[in-house]
């Protein structure tokens, strides 16, 4: 017994050596650069730099000084940073974000930053987590998009004609990773749909919405505790080589488009991110060039193809997660700095929903940031603008 406690007290002094062979604080500095000369000036220290840890649920936040400079001295682990920033002043929006990466010791990010101003039309709430049936099972079918003309007083009304609507692969924000990070081009999962009309027949003035029904275009009052009336929707995503889709007489139904093999479509019910886009060539262009918009996932030769969409085609999107922890990035920070994470627990009948910015002459006018962490409100409830 005194052998061993001699021993022990000879490997003791060891310990604080060994101890700090693993630095307990890692430092990650963070290194903003403007893409080009913005057309208004754009003052760096304004903006908001978070850097998420990947392995749990927090994150630390910090203004960078006048350079673009951003210091955090951290625990070491998995992390990504995002920045941004809105000027109500001159309605600009500064985004950048960067990969997923490790902290060891210490490692240099540079953040290339992204000055946009708003586009008119925005995806106003999206309602994907699903509610219950009146006898208490999972029910997904009255999941909706509400798209709204956010122009404000004064602006000009959009045609909705030819307008596209995806969800972006992958589906869950869990997947383990994203073989097209920092890619130009962005895939399709499964399908797009369509808005109809000749270019001109489906006008949205300022201050409009038009909801669009993912599946069932219906009545869900007597069905789901919802209660959704969906069956005053605009439009409908319906074909009837999708079994399980519904339509009411005097919904519209959007035009399918079909980018996989499979014969359903419907949002993710834990973490979907969701575009509206216009291809600039043209919509009959970009689908007759199969072999330039048609291809595997990245790093493949065999397997699922995916359809493919230049991320600067894209006039909106929102990315939702599951958790911010393990968390995969699937939009580009151009569209989508960061995030939008629901509490609530799945099938819980909550959206997230944008938030008000400010109201002028009777006409709403919401955040639009590019980024859905400030710009939505997360567990919010379901307030579709339906038709009368």
């Amino acid at each position: 017994m005194k052998r061993l406690l001699f021993l022990l007290c000879l490997a003791l002094p060891l310990l604080p050596a060994c101890f700090r062979e693993i630095p307990s604080v890692g430092v990650v500095t963070v290194q903003l650069r403007l893409d080009g000369e913005p057309s208004v000036p754009v003052d760096l220290t304004e903006l908001e730099v978070r850097l998420q840890n990947k392995s749990a649920e927090f994150s630390y936040t910090v203004h960078p000084d006048a350079d673009g400079r951003a210091v955090f001295e951290v625990q070491p682990g998995k992390y990504d940073v995002v920045a941004s920033a809105w000027f109500p002043a001159t309605r600009v929006a500064v985004n950048g974000a960067s990969g997923e990466f490790l902290l060891t010791d210490a490692v240099m990010v540079e953040i290339p930053l992204h000055v946009a101003v708003p586009n008119p039309l925005i995806i106003r709430e999206l309602y994907f987590h699903g509610s219950s049936t009146l006898e208490g099972a999972n029910y997904t079918k009255d999941t909706y998009i509400e798209i709204y003309n956010n122009a404000g007083p004064g602006g000009q009304t959009q045609y909705l004609d030819s307008l596209c609507l995806a969800e972006i692969f992958p589906y869950n924000s869990t997947t383990g990773n994203n073989a097209w990070a920092g890619r130009d081009t962005i895939a399709i999962a499964q399908m797009y749909w369509m808005f109809p009309g000749d270019g001109h027949s489906y006008p949205l003035a300022p201050g409009e919405s038009a909801v669009v029904a993912c599946i069932a275009a219906v009545d869900h009052s007597g069905r789901a505790t919802s209660g959704l009336a969906l069956n005053r929707a605009h439009f409908g995503c319906w074909s009837e080589i999708l079994p399980r889709h519904e339509i009411a007489a005097g919904v519209v139904p959007m035009v399918l488009n079909m980018t996989g093999q499979g014969n359903a479509w419907a949002l993710s019910v834990t973490s979907p991110a969701v575009v509206i886009f216009r291809p600039s060539i043209g919509v009959a262009a970009w689908q007759s060039q199969a072999a330039v918009w048609e291809d595997f996932e990245p790093g493949k030769s065999s397997g699922s193809k995916y359809w493919h969409i230049d991320k600067d085609w894209i006039l909106d999107g929102v990315e939702c997660v599951d958790s911010p922890s393990s968390a995969i990035k699937r939009l580009p920070g151009t569209v989508d700095a960061s995030y939008v994470w629901l509490r609530s627990g799945h099938y819980s009948g909550k959206c997230v929903t944008r938030r008000l910015d400010f109201t002028e002459d009777g006409i709403d006018v919401f955040q639009d940031t590019n980024n859905s962490d400030a710009d939505f409100i997360p567990d919010s409830t379901p307030s579709p603008r339906l038709k009368p």
